[in-house]
């Protein structure tokens, strides 16, 4: 297909990171539309998933509730949108409310710009009586109803549960069918779901581009198979370690196993806010099945082959054991990267400019030549490689966090080569990446209970001369009153011990 200039609301997404990945690959021009530019970096650093370098991205920082004016001028020259906004981490009473008022936006700015096109991720979702539809599912359609009320070409496509390495139902899937004993009987009748594989959503939104078969269409995507909730988790469990999960009904307790119950248990079990997990739930009640509009009807002469259910696990775990996948679900901006009042972005923390800040440093001098080496050990961190220092300790704190609710040192990264703003590295997430050939940082936020926030930093800076260089280790921790305090410094030897090994044992090359 001839180069075209294509847009995309929500790059720093499940799907959105794919999408931009893959259409750069196929030699589009982009324009990426985000709050925050920084989480795709990744885009000019390494990143072995790009297939070249040509400087055909722009990255659109922009505010979607800005004037129509500023997005349509920025949308000139676009032939197609790929619509992927979801607030699925705003307030229940408010994300319907914001994503309509997204899309009147996004779509008047198309129009005002003559975009040929939107294309549209949405959601299955089928209301009958027995099984009403959730307002996760209802609030997907309804941003589709928008779009085209405000556009006059809008493509459709709707899916239920994505899996993939990376995607957040698979993560979901995958823990409980890992971890669960027995799978609890839901209460009520079981709703059912039509699954898809990531690459097949991907082989479909990238085909409908300008394909005239799918202009002012909504198409239904799937896989042949309809299955219960339980039913995917015991598939999941007999793929992943050969065990037979059984169905126990608990007629007494499951009454209570509501949405929001099962949110905070799961949270407990997997690196993931109980608000997503809760909003991904809410889909167990309702029927994610394909029905009035199935890609069949749309383009019955389509190539794509659609995986099964146990092949999507298959390829996924394969992919997820590698460390080999290019997009992750991750946290909202301002759960990962800012503190909680939200003072500044620490795009380069000083302590001094926050009262109360506090902060451990080490450093160390290496070898200008011996940069990258030490980057790539720093990179590497976590997991199962640990954390160049006694692992026992870093487990003992996970296992204080787990006794109290939080996330446990559960080890969780992909490969290092694909590092970026927003990923997950066991209880960290990081919040600043950069790689440059004289300066390189990587920060990790916490995300475990503690009386405040904390936040780990390495940086490696070449001196002027540019035959050494200096590894720095800083430490920070913003506390939360007099408890902070008392936390801080009753692991002030702990920290102390456990940095200068860092230190020493990452720029140990030998």
């Amino acid at each position: 297909m001839k180069q075209k200039h294509i847009a995309i609301f929500g790059p720093t997404g499940y799907i959105g990171t794919k999408m931009s990945i893959d259409l750069y690959n196929m030699g589009h021009k982009i324009s990426l539309f985000t709050r925050t530019a920084r989480k795709l970096d990744y885009l000019q650093n390494e990143n072995f998933f790009l297939n070249h370098k040509n400087p055909n991205i722009c990255i659109v920082e922009q505010f979607l509730e800005e004037e129509l004016d500023n997005i349509a001028e920025a949308l000139q020259g676009v032939d197609v949108i790929y619509y992927l906004v979801h607030s699925l981490y705003t307030e229940k009473q408010n994300f319907m409310d914001r994503d309509n008022q997204l899309a009147t936006l996004v779509a008047k700015a198309a129009t005002q710009a003559s975009v040929k096109q939107i294309i549209y991720l949405g959601s299955l979702g089928v209301n009958k009586p027995d099984f009403p539809i959730s307002e996760h599912l209802l609030s997907r359609q309804e941003t589709a109803n928008h779009l085209r009320a405000n556009h006059s070409c809008v493509t459709e496509f709707r899916a239920g549960v994505i899996i993939g390495e990376g995607s957040s139902s698979f993560e979901i899937i995958r823990t409980l069918g890992a971890k669960l004993p027995f799978i609890p009987q839901l209460y009520g009748k079981e709703a059912t779901c039509q699954p898809i594989f990531v690459d097949n959503v991907i082989e479909y939104l990238t085909h409908a581009l300008l394909n005239s078969n799918y202009f002012n269409q909504i198409a239904e995507i799937g896989s042949k198979e309809i299955l219960t909730y339980p039913k995917m988790v015991q598939i999941a469990s007999s793929t992943i370690s050969n065990r037979a999960l059984k169905i126990v009904p608990l007629p007494l307790v499951n009454r209570f196993l509501t949405p929001y119950i099962l949110s905070k248990i799961i949270s407990r079990m997997i690196n993931m806010p109980s608000l997503l997990i809760e909003r991904l739930l809410e889909g167990m009640n309702s029927l994610s099945i394909i029905d009035k509009y199935p890609i069949e009807k749309v383009d019955p002469n389509h190539h794509i082959t659609i995986k099964s259910f146990e092949e999507s696990i298959q390829i996924a775990i394969q992919r997820t054991e590698q460390s080999m996948y290019p997009s992750v679900w991750c946290m909202p901006y301002d759960l990962s990267i800012l503190n909680a009042e939200k003072k500044e972005q620490f795009l380069q923390i000083d302590p001094k400019k926050i009262e109360g800040m506090l902060n451990e440093e080490y450093s160390k001098e290496i070898d200008f030549k011996d940069m990258d080496a030490v980057f790539n050990k720093i990179k590497d961190i976590g997991g199962s490689r640990g954390y160049y220092s006694p692992l026992w300790m870093w487990k003992a704190r996970g296992y204080i966090d787990n006794i109290f609710g939080g996330r446990e040192l559960t080890p969780y990264k992909r490969d290092s080569s694909l590092l970026k703003v927003g990923d997950r590295v066991d209880f960290w997430v990081v919040s600043y990446y950069e790689n440059n050939k004289h300066y390189k940082a990587l920060r990790l936020r916490a995300d475990m209970l503690s009386p405040g926030n904390s936040w780990l930093q390495f940086t490696i800076t070449a001196s002027k001369e540019r035959n050494t260089a200096i590894l720095t280790l800083k430490a920070y921790f913003e506390p939360f009153g007099i408890s902070g305090y008392l936390y801080w410094y009753s692991f002030f030897f702990v920290h102390k011990y456990i940095f200068k090994e860092m230190v020493n044992n990452i720029t140990n090359l030998k």
